[in-house]
This record gives C-alpha cells, sequence and structure tokens, in this order.
C-alpha cells in the first residue's frame, strides 16, 4: 500500500484520537493540576481548586440570599408537624413528672388519681401546642438573625476536601463525561475525514 494511502488512512484516525485526548485533558484540568504550575510566561491550575474561593463566595452568597431572605427557615419550620410529639411530651411530664410529686404531696397526693392526670394531660397538650407556633417561629427568626449562614457555608466550601469533590463528580457525571471523550474523538474524525477529502478534491494527494 502506498506510503500516501496509509497516510490518508490513518489522518482520521489520529484526528480522532487527538479530539478524543483534548477532551480528556480539559475534563482533569477541572481539578488538576490542584496547585498552580508556573512555567516561563504561562501559569495554569485546574478549574475548581483556582476558584474555589471564589465558587464558595457565591454559593453561600446565593444559599443566604435564597434561604434567609425569602424565610426558608421559618417556612420549613412551619411545615413540621409537632402535634404528636408534643402530645408525647404532655404525657411524660405530666404521668412520669407532676404527677409523682403531686401523689408525693400529703393530703393532695390522695386526690390525684389516674383521671386527674389524664385531665392534666389534655391541658398540658393544648397548653403546649398553643405556646409551640410561637416558640418555633421566634426560634426560627432568632436563627436567619444570630447565625452567620453565608459565612458558615463558605468556611464548609472552602474547607471540603477537593479529592473527595472529585470522587464525588466523577461519580456522579461520569457517563456524561464518557460522552464528552467519544463526542471529541467523533469531531476529530469527522474533522480527518473532511481534511483527507479537501486534499483529494483539491489534487494535493492522490489514491
Amino acid at each position: 500500500m502506498p506510503a500516501t494511502t496509509v497516510i490518508l488512512l490513518a489522518t482520521p484516525l489520529i484526528t480522532a484520537a487527538i479530539g478524543w485526548l483534548t477532551n480528556w485533558v480539559a475534563i482533569q484540568m477541572l481539578f488538576h493540576p490542584r496547585k498552580p504550575i508556573h512555567l516561563l510566561f504561562f501559569h495554569w491550575q485546574g478549574l475548581i481548586p483556582r476558584r474555589q474561593a471564589q465558587l464558595a463566595a457565591q454559593t453561600a452568597e446565593i444559599i443566604e440570599r435564597e434561604i434567609l431572605q425569602q424565610h426558608g427557615i421559618l417556612n420549613e419550620i412551619r411545615k413540621i408537624d409537632l402535634g404528636p410529639h408534643l402530645e408525647k411530651a404532655a404525657h411524660t411530664l405530666v404521668w412520669q413528672r407532676i404527677g409523682p410529686q403531686l401523689q408525693a404531696i400529703p393530703l393532695l397526693g390522695g386526690f390525684i388519681n389516674e383521671g386527674t392526670l389524664a385531665k392534666f394531660e389534655v391541658i398540658a397538650a393544648e397548653s403546649i401546642k398553643e405556646e409551640a407556633a410561637p416558640l418555633m417561629e421566634k426560634v426560627a427568626t432568632e436563627f436567619e438573625k444570630s447565625v452567620d449562614l453565608k459565612e458558615m457555608i463558605e468556611t464548609n466550601i472552602v474547607a471540603f476536601d477537593l479529592q473527595r469533590l472529585e470522587d464525588i463528580v466523577n461519580e456522579v457525571a461520569r457517563k456524561e463525561f464518557r460522552t464528552i471523550e467519544r463526542l471529541g474523538a467523533v469531531l476529530g474524525f469527522l474533522v480527518g475525514c473532511a481534511q483527507v477529502g479537501l486534499l483529494i478534491a483539491f489534487g494535493v494527494v492522490a489514491l
């Protein structure tokens, strides 16, 4: 087989390999190199390591704005059904704490029976439920005022281990990354075919 024909046949394969390699390198450069590399006038570092602090600040700002300014914490707390928990608390309070103490009081203790305690339990449960809602709203409001959610989120993102983050991203997006790599190979192959076609069309080479 003539050398020219071999080169023409190999060209699409070479460009396909280059396309795949280019996309693979681009994916790797999301996280690598971890530390900045300086070579003459060139300076490069992985996108995520280089922008981690900036991403942390912007992410924290968005989360804080959406959660605190929209009262997200308060709205989520309002959705919690505390009824069963409050009823259980009232039962424990009356039967295990207040009841035994009342029954231990001389003279008065003789009037404290199960029926009396059951009535106390109903009263206690209703009272606790009435106080719970405003108390929860107050706690949520104070939390939104006092907790620096932005700083807390930003600090945690900046301190997040990059290797762990890379493992998570690779696990979640492995299929998409493979598709990007293959797409690079396909596009590279098509470019190679186009180059061969142009060379033949313009008579630069002949089969």
